[in-house]
């Protein structure tokens, strides 16, 4: 009989699974975490920094070889080295939040890693080739869709609701590259 509890047991709490959003809902009330994702929006601070040194690039090329040492960094990697008062909170809190919210955070953080990437490279590429008013355009094309992006992880962050099923997900990621080729 213990047998067969423990294998049902096993069946129904898997580790990987079990999270306490509740708990740290609960936990984060006063601090710089959203109640309703369990997300800061200290973590914008990683993307927000290489997006004003391509906007400065335009005016101070030499500022492009600090945007090229601009790595992406997950969630957790970003408040583990941070200086964020509720660091370790912090990541324990997204550690416990909503799944629903979790998979197109991630989704959408992916995309904007790959699309910062990809505009520096491009942009470090153009900027000895292209005449200060096309690098304008190239910066601009490429940063409108970045800061596109960060504005929907940021309503995430903020507790918006989140697109629930893959389609909506696929359908944001979509309608953005859309947006890109028409530029």
């Amino acid at each position: 009989m213990a047998e067969n509890a423990a294998s049902i047991y096993g069946l129904l709490m898997k580790p990987r699974d079990f999270r306490f959003t509740r708990t740290y809902r609960r936990l984060v009330e006063g601090k710089n975490i959203n109640r309703t994702s369990l997300l800061a929006t200290d973590y914008l601070n990683h993307f927000n920094e290489v997006v004003m040194l391509l906007e400065m690039a335009l005016d101070m090329p030499e500022i492009l070889e600090d945007a090229r040492d601009w790595q992406p960094r997950t969630y957790c990697e970003h408040f583990t080295d941070s200086t964020f008062s509720d660091r370790q909170l912090a990541v324990w809190a997204y550690e416990n939040a909503p799944k629903v919210v979790i998979g197109p955070f991630e989704q959408l953080v992916a995309r904007v890693d790959k699309y910062i990437l990809e505009a520096i490279e491009d942009i470090s590429a153009a900027s000895a080739d292209l005449p200060p008013e096309h690098l304008r355009l190239l910066v601009n094309e490429r940063l409108t869709l970045i800061k596109r992006l960060l504005e929907k992880i940021a309503s995430i962050i903020n507790g918006a609701a989140p697109p629930n099923t893959q389609a909506e997900i696929d359908a944001l990621i979509n309608a953005d590259l859309a947006d890109r080729s028409d530029v």
